[in-house]
């Protein structure tokens, strides 16, 4: 019975030590955390005119570009999450449960969501290949091209 404990115990601890190393803040291990003066000045201007009250929480940079081309991960003190590019340009503005300033927001996307999503916000926008991704304060994402044309709901 003894025996049965301890094989138990070990394969249990073997288990816990195999989920802990595989666990990691980052999942391509390529980020650093950086001073916001690390940012290119693109990347500084656009949180000072769009979120002047917020300040910087963390700077993430990475060595590898993402998916998305982004380079850095800034969060800001209001709940903001936005990604930047090597030049400073944004790709990712994600407000979490805020609207994304409307400023940011092609006049196009601004006026199809007012206009057939009443009500709702725009909580995220990313720039893609192809155009523009957002996700509504409902939780609906919608996908328009690079010129704010609605595509289709994204499933």
């Amino acid at each position: 019975m003894k025996t049965i404990k301890t094989v138990l115990l070990a394969g249990f601890f073997a288990s816990f030590m195999l989920i802990l190393a595989s666990c990691s803040s980052d999942d391509n291990n390529n980020s650093n955390v950086s001073e916001s003066s690390a940012l290119p000045e693109n990347a500084r201007n656009f949180i000072t005119t769009h979120f002047p009250e917020a300040t910087y929480t963390l700077v993430k940079q990475n060595s590898v570009a993402d998916d998305d081309g982004s380079i850095y991960d800034v969060y800001l003190s209001n709940g903001f999450e936005i990604d930047f590019d090597a030049n400073g340009n944004w790709t990712d503005v994600d407000g979490n449960t805020q609207a994304v300033p409307v400023a940011i927001i092609p006049a196009s996307i601004t006026s199809y969501v007012a206009a057939n999503y009443a009500g709702q916000t725009i909580n995220t926008i990313e720039i893609e290949a192809t155009g523009y991704d957002i996700e509504l304060s409902s939780g609906l994402d919608l996908v328009f091209n690079a010129q704010g044309e609605f595509i289709r709901v994204d499933s």
